[in-house]
């Protein structure tokens, strides 16, 4: 059943795309990060999706008539240069027929990413792009966090089985990323900031709200539960980011002193177990595989400065890799990084190293710059709300980062992508000062909300239509 569902969506999605190409950009994050394929069972499983629906956009973009012209800033330029110097080094690999498969599997992301600015514009396409992500990988932190308090944390949560996050490792991160958006999503439904342009969502956004703040709760105990002790610290670095945006901080602290103190709740011994042995490093043998993989990288990378090895340098085998560690140890295991910046160190030398580092420092700038001015510039209130909610999510994957091999993690490209889009949101946004109109004070929202009680927004006179700029009918008045 789950296979024909999925086979009838495609069928759907595909014309609706060649006629929408904004879709298309949805559509592809959708499969890219909820990977619907592998939750089905016969001829569906494992279909390659991202194709059908990236292709489809495409031919879309070709016929599109309302794309936007391409945004040359400081962020693409990087990432065109990300893309040439990963070309070098490709050249140079040792692995040279490797290297290029996998470059053309990078390039593939990075085509979605400079697509994406040119049909994702205006509040309502990326709010909907942005709720699009936050539910594809939300699913998996409510599923995960009834799971978790179902087993008392005693088994690991992991992703779809045969996709890229199913790993503990990968869907924690993924759902660390993500965990700030929930938040953002909640403020945006219970103070309707946002016309998504149907009337249901409208007149229900309070119950709506009500339930992404449960699933934002839920989504940090998964995080826990997926016993990822990189996901657990990059956790451990956005929490006072977390709590210092939050209202009622009294209120919960004294919710959580109740429960431990008086309750008795406490973390599962297997976690508590987990997380320990973050001090205890030299007697686990995980913790000491990463250490033994960082010296391989860094010796890769002192051989060869520029270029490094190049992509998937460790299929030259397990000889070829012990070839540069510092020390063997008992294992035999998996040959990966286990680290962002020593996998990239290792594959693309000083040099790719540095290229990726100013990009992630060009993005992390320009969501602080959204963040900051958005709402005194323009009052688009859901615009910094949402900036500030990337902005964390790429400080969880950065600290994260230290620990797991995901450099080239598609959502983390869609980030990019965004603060692009925003910041010309931003530039483009009519002043606050000059706006049309206002609207009233939000109202005071219950319990767990984030940050002071934001300014009113101003109501833009510029709405277009679901598919054709917004979504399929006229805008509905904002209340």
């Amino acid at each position: 059943m789950r296979d024909y569902l999925l086979a009838l969506i495609v069928v759907v999605l595909v014309p609706l795309i060649v006629r929408y190409a904004w879709i298309g950009i949805l559509a592809w994050f959708w499969v890219g990060l909820f990977a619907p394929q592998w939750h089905t069972w016969t001829f569906m499983r494992g279909a390659p999706l991202a194709t059908y629906l990236g292709g489809a956009t495409l031919v879309a973009l070709f016929l599109a008539k309302d794309r936007k012209p391409f945004p040359f800033t400081r962020e693409t330029v990087m990432l065109f240069a990300l893309a040439a110097y990963f070309a070098m080094t490709s050249h140079f690999a040792v692995n040279s027929s490797g290297a290029w498969d996998f470059w053309i599997h990078f390039m593939k992301i990075l085509l979605i990413t400079f697509i994406t600015p040119l049909l994702i514009y205006g509040e309502r396409r990326i709010v909907w792009l942005l709720l699009v992500i936050t539910a594809s990988l939300a699913f998996y932190g409510f599923k995960g966090g009834i799971f978790a308090l179902q087993t008392g944390g005693a088994h690991m949560v992991l992703g779809p089985v045969g996709s890229y996050l199913s790993g503990n490792t990968y869907i924690g991160l993924a759902m660390l990323m993500v965990l700030p958006l929930i938040l953002a999503s909640a403020r945006m439904f219970h103070h309707q900031w946002v016309d998504l342009g149907f009337d249901l969502l409208r007149r229900f956004s309070r119950p709506i709200s009500w339930f992404l703040y449960g699933v934002f709760w839920l989504t940090a105990i998964a995080i826990l539960a997926t016993h990822s002790r990189g996901a657990f610290v990059g956790l451990l670095a956005i929490v006072p980011l977390l709590f210092w945006h939050m209202q009622k901080k009294w209120l919960m602290v004294l919710v959580g002193f109740f429960l431990i103190a008086v309750v008795g709740v406490t973390a599962p011994e297997p976690l508590v177990e987990r997380w320990q042995t973050i001090e205890t490093y030299e007697e686990d043998t995980s913790a000491m595989q990463r250490i033994q993989s960082w010296g391989v990288a860094w010796n890769m990378a002192m051989e060869r400065p520029l270029t490094g090895m190049g992509f998937r340098n460790s299929a030259l085998g397990y000889d070829w890799w012990m070839g540069y560690a510092n020390f063997e140890g008992s294992w035999r295991h998996v040959l990966s990084p286990h680290s962002v910046y020593f996998g990239i160190l290792g594959q693309h030398g000083f040099g790719g190293l540095a290229v990726f580092l100013l990009l992630m420092a060009f993005t992390f700038h320009t969501l602080n710059r959204v963040r900051r001015t958005a709402r005194q510039r323009t009052g688009e209130i859901w615009l910094s709300e949402y900036a500030w909610a990337l902005q964390i999510g790429l400080v969880g994957y950065l600290i994260s980062g230290i620990f797991l091999d995901v450099a080239y993690f598609n959502l983390l490209y869609a980030f990019i992508a965004l603060a692009v889009i925003m910041r010309r949101e931003l530039e483009q946004a009519p002043q606050a000062a000059t706006a049309t109109a206002t609207a009233s004070d939000p109202p005071t929202e219950p319990g767990l909300a984030s940050g002071p009680d934001p300014d009113p927004e101003p109501v833009r006179a510029d709405k277009d239509t679901v598919m054709s700029g917004t979504l399929m009918g006229p805008s509905s008045p904002r209340v």
